[in-house]
């Protein structure tokens, strides 16, 4: 009953962070400012009074629409509440109320925003990817080494272990921090990089992260969002690099000889580095193929970053899991939109969209997967 209680305020919590959500989802592929205006109505503009903004409840009162102009309100805005609040408290009811509980909702929260963002915009913005990358590096650190231990006991650390059976603490410090402080600024080599390789592909010169479609539909640089956007992926570098210091210095510094803590800790960010590389590897290659096989763009560079952030909060061992139910998705809703369309191969397909929901639906289930998988081998 008092787990019953804690998941239904989870819920609660959940449906508030949602509605944050829903700004996040509207402004951010805009290039507009998440905390100013206050929240308004997105036909006349009119501010939203408190009471017609408590999640779910005002959009039932006011009947989906809008109390000043009567414009209709999207569905979408008490959905997202919705599946955000549902997964909270299927989050606490998994693992119960503590911090482990509280990363895995900032995670569900990055995955929904992308999956609702990619599916009206096809756009995977660097400005949650950048930040989300480190905030999984570190995640995965923390829960591997001071969380739940995980069922499954193999790992990638082994390609990095001494000969003797003490806890390499210079070699974990070094390499570690080498992995988190890297995170973002290889985000930024393979932007550079895919503007190098496949620049010549695209119809039109398409720059992510200088361009935005306002609302008449035309396309305009805007530098003010320009830099607005590189002060959050430098940020995310610079955050990168305190929490590299910050490993190297607690494992040098607190480390036991034979690792401890630390060394689930290591070999647990090891797996998150090898999973973003398998996963945002795999993807990258199979748009490159992609482009000079088809002449065409197949899968943005955005699904490349998403994938990498989906690997280092969840370990390479859940890497194929999420590609194969993400394909599933994506084929179903491909077909689905093919036959609405009419376009065939070209119908555009939010594959980022499929890749989230893969990636909350792994995370419920790869622990009980490999539990039950280990204990049937016995």
């Amino acid at each position: 009953m008092e787990l019953i209680l804690i998941a239904t305020g989870a819920f609660i919590f959940g449906i508030i962070i949602g509605s944050f959500l829903n700004v996040v989802i509207h402004r951010v592929p805009r290039d507009e400012s998440i905390v100013y205006p206050g929240s308004h109505c997105a036909s006349c503009g009119h501010s939203l009074r408190a009471f017609d903004n408590i999640p779910l409840i005002s959009y039932a009162i006011l009947g989906g629409k809008c109390r000043d102009c009567r414009a209709a309100i999207s569905p979408a805005y008490p959905l997202v509440e919705f599946l955000t609040g549902a997964v909270f408290a299927l989050i606490v009811l998994k693992g119960g109320p503590g911090w482990e509980s509280l990363l895995e909702m900032i995670f569900a929260s990055v995955m929904l925003s992308l999956v609702f963002i990619d599916a009206r915009h096809h756009l995977i913005p660097n400005v949650i990817t950048y930040p989300a990358i480190v905030f999984s590096m570190a995640a995965i650190t923390l829960r591997g080494g001071w969380g739940q231990p995980e069922p499954s006991s193999f790992g990638i650390s082994i390609i990095f272990q001494s000969l003797d059976h003490e806890f390499p603490a210079l070699r974990a410090a070094l390499i570690g921090s080498a992995f988190i402080a890297l995170a973002a600024p290889l985000f930024r080599f393979i932007d550079n990089l895919d503007l190098i390789l496949f620049n010549k592909y695209f119809e039109w010169e398409e720059m992510e992260e200088e361009q935005v479609i306002d609302p008449k539909g035309e396309i305009e640089i805007d530098i003010d969002s320009e830099r607005s956007q590189n002060r959050v992926i430098y940020s995310s570098m610079i955050a990168g690099l305190v929490l590299a210091a910050l490993w190297a210095f607690a494992v040098i510094k607190f480390s036991p000889a034979d690792g401890g803590p630390f060394d689930d800790g290591y070999n647990s960010l090891l797996g998150g580095a090898a999973g973003a590389i398998i996963g945002g590897g795999l993807i990258w290659t199979l748009r490159a193929l992609y482009f000079y096989i088809r002449g065409f763009e197949g899968m943005g560079l955005g699904d490349v970053k998403m994938m990498a952030v989906i690997g280092a909060f969840l370990g390479w061992q859940s890497m194929f899991g999420v590609m194969l139910l993400g394909s599933i998705l994506g084929t179903a809703i491909g077909v689905a939109l093919a036959l609405r369309a009419r376009k065939g191969l070209k119908t555009p397909v939010p594959f980022g969209a499929c890749l989230g929901l893969a990636a909350i639906i792994i995370m419920f289930t790869s622990k009980p997967l490999i539990t039950w998988y280990l204990n049937s081998g016995r």
